[in-house]
This record gives structure tokens, C-alpha cells and sequence, in this order.
């Protein structure tokens, strides 16, 4: 049975983890790329499709030349977050609206996390966002 120090230490790292994703939701809504990528390890990884970028340099990028172009608005929920010591892993489900190509487009998928603590603060390790569908709003994902 844990302690009650460790019960609230669990609380406290959950909750860390459940704001860290707000936060990443917050900045994206923001275009604020420079963030965005403070809030990844120094080797942190973001995946998707086809693309993996590696490391605050590469994800800078990243986040610069998809924040000018889609100006995204995510939605996180259902968090589910397993802690192991200094690491942990995590899902939620993103909702997304977003403009590409001038046209508003609707997405919905999950972001599959690795998060470390690295000094004292949780970061994203990898995140790896996967799609369930990515249409144009006009069209409907149905």
C-alpha cells in the first residue's frame, strides 16, 4: 500500500501532466512555437503522419512553419496518465479545428505521450499525434 506521501506525490504528478497538455493546447492556440517547445525534453520528439522531428532546434521548426500555416484550435480530454518513478505515459483525445489552404478543416484523434521529468519540471518526451480523420469542415468527417 502506498504511503500517503507517495498518494499525493501521484496527485500532484497527474495533475502536472494534465496542465503540462492544457499548457501545449494553450501556446498552439497562441502560435507560440518558442514555448511550445519548452515544454519538451532537450531530445524531445513530435510525431505525426509521417513526420518526426527530434531535439528543440528541428521542433522549432516545426511549430513555426505549421503555426503559420493551419492556426489551430485543439480541444484535450480524456486524460489517462500511468506514472513510473520520473517517467510516465500518457493519452488524450484532441479534437481540432484548424484553417488550411484558406478552408476550415475539422480533425479528431489522440496524442499517444512519453513524459520525463527533467529538472524537477514534466516534459514531453515524445508525443505522437494520430488522426482519426482530417477533412475539410464543409465536407464532414462522416
Amino acid at each position: 500500500m502506498p504511503t500517503l506521501e507517495e498518494r499525493i506525490r501521484a496527485i500532484e504528478d497527474r495533475d502536472a501532466i494534465r496542465e503540462l497538455t492544457a499548457r501545449y493546447c494553450q501556446l498552439a492556440v497562441g502560435g507560440r512555437a518558442d514555448e511550445i517547445v519548452a515544454l519538451f525534453t532537450r531530445d524531445g520528439i513530435m510525431e505525426s503522419g509521417g513526420t518526426r522531428e527530434r531535439g528543440h532546434a528541428r521542433l522549432l521548426e516545426l511549430y513555426r512553419s505549421s503555426f503559420g500555416e493551419l492556426r489551430p484550435i485543439p480541444f484535450i480530454h480524456n486524460h489517462v496518465v500511468e506514472l513510473d518513478g520520473d517517467r510516465a505515459t500518457g493519452f488524450c483525445s484532441i479534437e481540432l479545428r484548424m484553417v488550411e489552404n484558406g478552408e476550415a478543416v475539422t480533425a479528431a484523434g489522440h496524442y499517444d505521450d512519453v513524459f520525463e521529468r527533467e529538472d524537477g519540471v514534466w516534459r514531453f518526451a515524445h508525443r505522437k499525434l494520430v488522426f482519426y480523420h482530417r477533412v475539410p469542415l464543409a465536407k464532414g468527417w462522416a
